[in-house]
């Protein structure tokens, strides 16, 4: 039995806790405040670091799968998702008719769990199905490479594809103005080819199965440092090209983003060079791995608590710039409730699992 990689669980854990900080974004009012002064300039740096959230799934997704084969057996192995996945939906639609007041009856329900919209943060599930269905498919072509070289040429050009246009295709050349208050105007030239942009999961799990494969030549401090620059740079460029407005939704700040690209794979790298994770006491390794267990259904669970907390601040606190030492407190507290929640719907999976191995066995005694 192959030992179990902390830091893999750690990757996991931390993946969940960028997402809700992420959400905090979304639902604190920061996408409706001006982009000024000291405050605002610390929450863009923050808002565009934590944006490697679903990138260290994806990652992840690669590293973990990549020698995975087209049989019967693979196709077993989203089971536990789904279930997990169908699970939180119910658990959010009743929720939503408690707390919201909304009208699902079982007909919403249904379709509310098959568009994918029961759940409010289950987008990723319907991307996740795809790239599931397509990865033994993938890794024909990926572990089909000859070398190192030809799958490093393979990673450029999915970066060139997806990545590199996210931050190259966002000037304004005809307009010397701009450049002063590039807020005022969305308005930019291309100069790269964007088209495959959307197809940017591949470029993750690409980076993932390579990074399986021969891992990366940067030490730990180096990658630290490169993770710095990195967000103290995008941390300005944002403040600079969104001062005086509000936040611009910018390729150059979203997941197929370069920027975003390299802070994933430091990050991950930066975890994965951490060996002392793997000596720590086993109550903290099994403390990780109930947590990494607990990752999906927190993800999809922490709409919940994020509609009931951030509802409760935006009625106590007037303005939004009196919310930011919240994050603080809020954030990891959605975070523990949203584990403590998935825990509970673990427990209740694997009830309905050995519930239905039960009836499928004697079905099949009585059948034979």
């Amino acid at each position: 039995m192959l030992k179990r990689d902390i830091t893999l669980d750690a990757i996991r854990v931390f993946a969940v806790f960028s997402v809700i900080s992420v959400h905090y974004f979304l639902h604190s009012g920061f996408y409706n405040t001006p982009v000024m002064g000291t405050r605002m300039f610390i929450m863009i740096t923050f808002r565009q670091f934590f944006m490697i959230c679903v990138p260290l799934f994806m990652i992840l997704t690669g590293y973990l799968m990549s020698k995975k084969v087209l049989n019967k057996k693979y196709y077993c192995g989203i089971k536990k998702t789904l279930s997990i996945y169908v699970l939180a939906s119910i658990v959010c639609i009743i929720f939503k008719n408690l707390y919201l007041k909304e009208n699902y009856g079982i007909k919403e329900t249904i379709f509310g769990i098959l568009d994918f919209s029961g759940a409010s943060y289950s987008w990723y599930i319907e991307m996740y199905i795809g790239l599931f269905l397509l990865i033994p498919f993938i890794n024909l072509m990926y572990n089909g490479l000859k070398n190192e070289k030809q799958k490093l040429i393979l990673l450029l050009t999915c970066l060139v594809l997806t990545s590199i246009p996210q931050v190259i295709n966002i000037f304004n050349f005809s307009d010397s103005s701009w450049w002063i208050n590039p807020a005022v105007s969305g308005e930019y030239q291309k100069l790269m080819p964007n088209w495959w942009g959307g197809l940017y999961p591949l470029t993750y799990y690409f980076i993932g199965a390579y990074l399986k494969e021969y891992g990366l030549f940067l030490k730990r401090r180096m990658s630290i440092l490169i993770l710095g620059m990195v967000i103290a740079a995008a941390g300005v460029f944002n403040y600079y090209r969104m001062f005086g407005g509000n936040f611009i939704w910018g390729s150059w700040t979203e997941y197929p983003s370069i920027i975003v690209v390299i802070m994933a794979v430091m990050v991950f790298n930066i975890f994965s060079k951490t060996k002392s994770l793997n000596s720590v006491p086993l109550f903290c390794k099994k403390m990780l791995k109930q947590l990494s267990d607990c990752a999906l259904g927190a993800y999809l669970l922490s709409y919940i608590f994020d509609i009931m907390a951030y509802s409760y601040l935006s009625s106590t606190i007037n303005e939004f710039n009196y919310m930011f030492e919240y994050y603080f407190i809020v954030v990891p507290l959605i975070f523990l409730c949203s584990m403590a929640a998935s825990w509970l719907l673990n427990c209740v999976y694997k009830m309905i699992d050995i519930l239905l191995r039960y009836i499928i066995g004697m079905l099949t005694l009585l059948l034979s």
